[in-house]
């Protein structure tokens, strides 16, 4: 027998008596711990309390539970909510209308009523009229105005359906306002290949403004929207892919009197001046502000005979729509709205010793700001840039909470992080040789173990046997394609590390994959064409020169791990005053040209007449280029 066969034996005895061990002392220290059962999800519900109006602003106050996301649209009309799809014998090339049907059916479960008709007449309602010559009867209805039915039509427009097809310019006959009945497509049906869903869901001819915000798992909040010009609202809401619904609004009226707040938008750690006149009241006039249906400010003012002046000071902590009314006699006589911006800080990602955060400000990401960044109690701060709502902080931290302090907007934000992350001596210290033999024995056994061939193993933890399955190419390639869309990579090279997490995302239900299953999945792939690498980062066949777009990851991700504020530009970097790109590009600022080694620098100077290596030379001597491999770059930044 081999000694690599004997050695293999007693490696695997010796972990499988070790894992024994901790089995029995498990065992013995958790038999007494109660195991809670699992509690069901309850399910989505969205309700709402208010409609109403706030200066220029209309808003909606609702209560929720579940996860996902709510429209606010304006209008100016009320929205109408049932839809006639018209099936008329004389149509030209539909034979497309079932599938028409079915598309628009699943507008049904948001609440829209749904009926496909053979009917001559035209009502209230959205008609799809898909009949390539627009019928006479519809023709009638929006010449005579005797309904205010929303016409859509996929067809030309000087052609009728009247006991046959005849030339007509009929759409120029038409009024202004008649033609806003009107949403036409030209050609047939069969020809058409748009969805009309999401323009029907959301009434896109009559929209006035829209607004969309995230639901988080429940609570009640407040969305409003700017609606001078519109007289009703409409709520289109989505919870957990399983709640669809909408709710409109009755006809909205404005206060002729308007609250003016400076600023209308801030921070929580901001104040608002809030300064408005009233001439007379017939009572003691009371200011309230009111969060989500409910009071949290209310002051008397006093009861105005002649014309006086009132200055408020706003300040308020939580994130929202206040919304503040002058009121007389329990009669509104002015309004207005202020809203109070929700700012979080998140942790992305981890690059070792650099921690990479979001910061967004209701949503969206904050660009261009510069942050002050310390750790705890130390006054000791060091200088980074936020950029498109990332910022990457440099940062050795011990064992167990940890503080970030972000100075920046004009206040301090704090962010805990909990560190769990163990070195080599860390476990030592924590589990003594037992615990360096048993990262000794893993070790080993994942070095001496045989690869599978293409496929996935992987395990909840060392006492069980590991599950193994099976995937299809497509499915890898997709998982490929996801991480990139989930870090926001665009087309950019992957890691085999983000490989894995995209496989343990997407195809192991969370469970880990090994290192070994992670490359013998790549090597398959490139083996068939479908990947390509360089420096150990892997895309997709045809996506550009992949040792390219592998320099620039590493210059992006350099640049965020030295906190150094940059934009991006075609295929160069701007950093302040330098330029970070490739050889052969023009540069305007200072030109720091990445090369992929230095062997690559002497292929370009080869290549050089006497007289561009002269001009470089001269460049070089005037620091205007430098060229830097990219493994040096760090040292410049």
């Amino acid at each position: 027998m081999k000694l690599k066969n004997i050695l293999i034996g007693l490696i695997i005895f010796m972990l499988l008596l070790f894992v024994g061990l901790i089995g029995v002392l498990a065992v013995f220290f958790l038999s007494d711990v109660e195991i809670s059962p699992v509690v069901e999800k309850s399910p989505a519900v969205f309700k709402v309390l208010e409609f109403g109006t706030a200066g220029t602003n209309g808003y909606a106050v609702y209560n929720y539970r579940g996860t996902g996301n709510i429209t606010a649209i304006s209008y100016s009309s009320p929205p109408k909510t049932s839809i006639v799809i018209i099936n008329d014998s004389q149509a030209i090339d539909a034979t497309r209308l079932p599938q028409l049907v079915e598309d628009l059916r699943d507008l049904q479960k948001y609440g829209y009523n749904f009926t496909v008709t053979e009917q001559t007449t035209i009502g209230n309602e959205i008609y799809i009229v898909p009949t390539g010559a627009i019928p006479s009867y519809v023709l009638f209805n929006l010449l005579s105005n005797s309904s205010n039915g929303t016409i859509i039509y996929i067809g030309d427009c000087d052609l009728v359906l009247s006991r046959g097809i005849k030339q007509q310019d009929w759409y120029a006959s038409l009024t202004p306002q008649q033609r806003q009945r009107v949403v036409q497509f030209n050609g047939t049906l069969n020809e058409f290949n748009q969805s009309l869903k999401e323009m029907i869901l959301y009434q896109a001819w009559d929209q006035k403004t829209n607004k969309t915000q995230a639901l988080g798992p429940d609570g009640t909040s407040t969305i409003a929207i700017p609606a001078k010009n519109s007289s009703y609202i409409r709520l289109i809401y989505e919870l957990d892919n399983q709640l669809y619904g909408f709710a409109d609004s009755s006809q909205l009226f404005y206060d002729e009197q308007l609250l003016e707040m400076v600023p209308v938008s801030q921070y929580p750690w901001q104040i608002s001046t809030l300064r408005f006149e009233l001439n007379k009241t017939n009572g003691t006039a009371v200011l309230n502000v009111k969060k989500d249906g409910k009071i949290v400010d209310s002051e008397f003012l006093r009861r105005v005979t002649d014309q006086n002046v009132f200055v408020k000071k706003l300040k308020f902590d939580d994130p929202g729509e206040y919304i503040v009314t002058a009121e007389d006699n329990d009669e509104v006589i002015a309004s207005g709205l202020l809203h109070i911006r929700n700012v979080k800080i998140d942790l992305q990602e981890r690059y070792g010793l650099t921690y990479v955060f979001s910061v967004t400000s209701d949503g969206e990401p904050v660009k261009n700001e510069e942050a002050y960044v310390s750790l705890g109690e130390s006054k000791d701060s060091k200088k980074y840039y936020v950029g498109d709502g990332q910022i990457a902080v440099n940062a050795k931290l011990p064992q167990g909470t940890n503080t970030f302090n972000f100075q920046m907007l004009g206040t301090t934000l704090q962010y805990t992080y909990e560190n769990t992350q163990e070195g080599f001596f860390d476990i030592y210290i924590r589990y003594g040789l037992p615990g360096l033999a048993l990262v000794a024995i893993i070790f080993v056994v994942a070095r001496m173990s045989r690869k599978p061939m293409y496929a996935l193993r992987f395990g909840e933890s060392a006492s069980e046997i590991r599950e193994e399955i099976r995937v299809p190419m497509e499915r890898t390639v997709e998982s490929f394609s996801k991480i990139r869309e989930d870090m926001n990579l665009g087309k950019s090279p992957i890691t085999p590390q983000e490989f894995a997490i995209s496989l343990k995302r997407y195809l192991t239900n969370g469970a880990d994959v090994t290192e070994g299953n992670v490359e013998e999945i790549l090597k398959k792939l490139a083996k068939k064409g479908i990947v390509e690498s360089h420096r150990d980062y892997y895309q997709l066949k045809g996506e550009g020169d992949i040792k390219r777009n592998t320099l620039k990851r590493i210059i992006r991700e350099k640049l965020i791990e030295s906190g150094t504020f940059f934009k991006y530009d075609g295929e160069k970097f701007i950093a302040g005053d330098i330029e970070i790109g490739f050889y052969g590009q023009k540069f305007q600022k200072k030109a720091i040209i990445i090369l992929d080694d230095k062997s690559e620098l002497k292929q370009i100077m080869k290549s050089l007449s006497n007289d561009e290596l002269s001009r470089i030379e001269i460049l070089q001597a005037n620091d205007s280029i430098q060229f830097v491999p990219i493994d040096k770059l760090q040292d410049i930044l």
